[in-house]
């Protein structure tokens, strides 16, 4: 009886249990590494707003680079409804192209609420892209974002990659290849039968007079350039240009990846969005303020100073003026300064129209030599009037 509870067997059975409790944790440890193994893992990227910014681009592009690093195995792409601008629709569409995991699109907005055209082209070259239920591609003209474009850009070359780019897509997905031409080449309306129970097609050459009825135009080309267009959901889906019409991420998601992948689904969310217009609005403030520096460098300069004192307060006022000078041109040169980080950042605002003051009249010039123009002025106008402070303050 007394050996039942002898020490020895007392450690023999709390070893006993240490280890089963080891056994326990690194087993319940197994389970929970399988359970992460089954996790999936999406990137969801958030677009707001019109895309019509180079660092958007840049930042966007920034994400879709790490999605193999980051061990994600697609990335949701959802778009507000709105324009991309020609050039980055061409750089988006590239850096899509070049990644090893599915990009899937999703075109969203409030009902009623139009996407552009780009918009539905990034759509064509994803892996899948859906359309939210009350949203429609409509667009009228080539719209705002066409003069922040390069004045050096390759439009050529441009086109003659997205049209390929769209050629196969549409190939790729069993639509017409003759979307590709009319999206962005058209020389005709492209038009379509309007849909009846699911179904509707493209249709071949003109429509005879009083046969309308029936048909869609699709996209048109204006006389004044650019083009018209409206593809209302139904048509962009019965037309195989979208997968679908969907109004929720996951549902989104459940569809690119299946239905088992949501049992482990995990998402991280980033949200982008474009504050261009309020960078061009400060960097026209900052180009305003240099300017007006220099000039309230160059008066303070030359404020007179009052006769009738003696050599060394005269001596004195001169310097204390030319030290208030050189504040001043500081201030400006701090401004000019800001101005150019500004414009490295977003090349954009140099594409703007450039102050007043810098328009020569009769004098036809790009929006970037109009700035190039203004700059050297300004900073050649607070250069002179540091040179003469400088030699003032010194005596």
């Amino acid at each position: 009886m007394f050996g039942a509870f002898s020490p020895k067997s007392i450690r023999t059975n709390r070893l006993g249990q240490f280890l089963f409790g080891l056994f326990l944790i690194l087993l319940t440890g197994a389970s929970l590494g399988l359970e992460r193994q089954r996790d999936v893992l999406v990137l969801h990227i958030r677009v707001e707003g019109d895309v019509d910014s180079a660092a958007m681009v840049r930042e966007l592009i920034s994400h879709l680079d790490s999605i193999s690093a980051g061990g994600y195995q697609g990335v949701l792409l959802e778009m507000e409804a709105g324009r991309v601008r020609d050039d980055l629709a061409w750089s988006l569409g590239t850096a899509m192209a070049a990644l090893d995991k599915p990009v899937w699109v999703w075109l969203t907005g409030r009902s009623g609420s139009a996407a552009g055209p780009e918009q539905l082209e990034l759509g064509i070259l994803a892996t899948k892209a859906w359309v939210d239920q009350g949203v429609s591609v409509a667009w009228d003209g080539p719209g705002e974002g066409a003069e922040l474009m390069p004045e050096d850009l390759d439009h050529k070359r441009m086109m003659r990659e997205r049209y390929s780019a769209l050629w196969v897509a549409l190939e790729r997905r069993g639509a017409s290849t003759r979307v590709a031409e009319g999206l962005l080449r058209p020389s005709a309306p492209l038009r379509a039968t309007r849909v009846v129970a699911g179904e509707c097609e493209l249709v071949e050459g003109p429509i005879e007079p009083g046969k309308e009825a029936g048909h869609l135009t699709l996209v048109e080309p204006l006389s004044t350039g650019g083009t018209r267009g409206r593809v209302p959901a139904d048509v962009a889906v019965a037309l195989h240009l979208m997968d679908g019409r969907e109004a929720s991420a996951r549902q989104v998601i459940r569809q690119g990846l299946g239905d088992d992948a949501l049992r482990g689904l995990r998402t991280e969310r980033v949200v982008v969005e474009s504050d261009l217009k309020e960078r061009i609005d400060e960097g026209h403030k900052l180009m305003h303020t240099a300017r007006a520096e220099a000039a309230l460098a160059e008066d303070t300069l030359r404020r007179r100073i009052e006769s009738g004192m003696g050599r060394g307060a005269y001596e004195r006022a001169v310097r204390d003026r030319a030290r208030a000078a050189l504040a001043v041109v500081e201030r400006g040169e701090a401004a000019l300064k800001a101005f150019e980080a500004l414009a490295a950042e977003h090349p954009e605002v140099l594409r703007t129209r450039a102050p007043v003051q810098a328009d020569l009249p009769g004098v036809e010039e790009t929006a970037a030599r109009a700035w190039a123009r203004e700059i050297e002025y300004v900073r050649r106008d607070l250069a002179g009037t540091r040179a003469d402070a400088m030699a003032q303050a010194e005596g």
